[in-house]
């Protein structure tokens, strides 16, 4: 969800700051996004899953070219970011993918008196073995 704020406060921002210097087409991609990873926090397994493909996808774009089809704009820094998350999302899913496996419960005894009940110590009888 964290990583869906973050699309979108950026997505904002690109419309108010130069400095950021995302497309249009970019920006609104982030705020998609972004409302996505918000608006469907149970999904987060296959939400984190696709931020860290498509982030490493635009990451080795990136590698060769500098504008996606006029749509993404890729300059070096975007690109480091783009691969940041994606490796990160992709972490993160396998983490959740792996973690999510519950330990089996452990054994119980039905009808068995507990140990050192009434009885006393480890002899049966008085406290302390004794008879």
């Amino acid at each position: 969800m964290i990583v869906g704020w973050v699309l979108i406060v950026v997505g904002i921002l690109n419309f108010f700051f130069e400095s950021i210097k995302l497309l249009p087409a970019h920006a609104v991609f982030h705020i998609v996004a972004g409302f996505l990873g918000v608006a469907l926090p149970k999904m987060h397994k296959g939400y984190t899953m696709w931020v860290g493909i498509v982030g490493v996808l635009l990451a080795v774009v990136g590698l060769f070219t500098k504008d996606l089809f006029g749509i993404i704009n890729l300059p070096i820094w975007i690109t480091i970011v783009h691969a940041v998350l994606g490796i990160l999302g992709l972490i993160v899913w396998a983490g959740a993918k792996g973690g999510m496996k519950s330990a089996p419960a452990a054994p119980t005894m039905p009808n068995m008196p507990p140990s050192g009940g009434s009885m006393g110590g480890p002899m049966g009888g008085q406290p302390g073995g004794q008879m």
